[in-house]
């Protein structure tokens, strides 16, 4: 028979409570052919931990969305850039359009945070059009709300997928748009969102279909993988 219903909430906050103190103890081996998936397009509801926006939002032109590319093979971010500025002033920014991952609720023992810190790199699964985006990294210890660590990201274009590699020592740390003089890395243990901007300055229309997002070893940063 169940308690009250403001004691059937305490016994389900239990239950979560040791479920998350399993969890949180239990250790993980890692080696250098694990990968992290972070997010995989293909499957169900993986959009809706993704928000698209744009200059579109605030006024400007472009547009942008965030859906499945109709194949089963993942997503397609698309819409059209444009660099155009609204007559009347009333925006101060063109020519962007994004997708940014939304931040993972937090619990007892889980921060709601990416934790890549045993991993060097991530790997994107990804059909482009030859056009360079750019993936940004939010984490909560940054002094600045727009301080962003960034990457380029270049798409070969043609009708093939190809898995592009961003190790974690390419990322360099901006403040709306513009490179910082420090070179401190973010903290692998910390990411609270990824994103992909599309800010090349190039009207037009673009296309970059996504299939999944991980965290991997890098080869090249570990030799021994190599053997065998």
């Amino acid at each position: 028979r169940c308690l009250p219903s403001d004691g059937c909430a305490m016994l389900r906050a239990a239950r979560r409570f040791i479920e998350e103190v399993r969890r949180a103890s239990t250790p993980r081996a890692y080696d250098y052919r694990e990968q992290l998936v972070l997010w995989d397009f293909r499957s169900e509801g993986s959009l809706q931990q993704w928000d698209c926006l744009c200059d579109g939002d605030e006024k400007g032109f472009s547009r942008a969305v965030l859906e499945p590319n109709g194949k089963g093979t993942g997503a397609v971010f698309h819409g059209q850039l444009s660099t155009q500025l609204p007559a009347d002033g009333s925006a101060r920014y063109s020519g962007y359009c994004a997708i940014r991952s939304k931040p993972k609720k937090e619990s007892w023992f889980e921060s709601g945070r990416l934790d890549v810190s045993e991993f060097d790199a991530f790997e994107l699964r990804v059909r482009g059009d030859g056009r360079r985006f750019i993936a940004n990294l939010q984490s909560p210890g940054l002094a600045r709300k727009d301080d962003l660590w960034q990457c380029f990201l270049f798409t070969r274009g043609g009708p093939e997928w190809e898995s592009i590699r961003l190790p974690f020592s390419e990322f360099f740390l901006t403040h709306r748009g513009y490179m910082q003089d420090s070179v401190m890395s973010f903290p692998r243990q910390s990411v609270s969102t990824f994103g992909l901007l599309l800010a090349d300055r190039v009207n037009g229309p673009f296309t970059l279909e996504i299939q999944s997002i991980k965290a991997v070893r890098a080869l090249l940063s570990h030799p021994e993988s190599q053997l065998g």
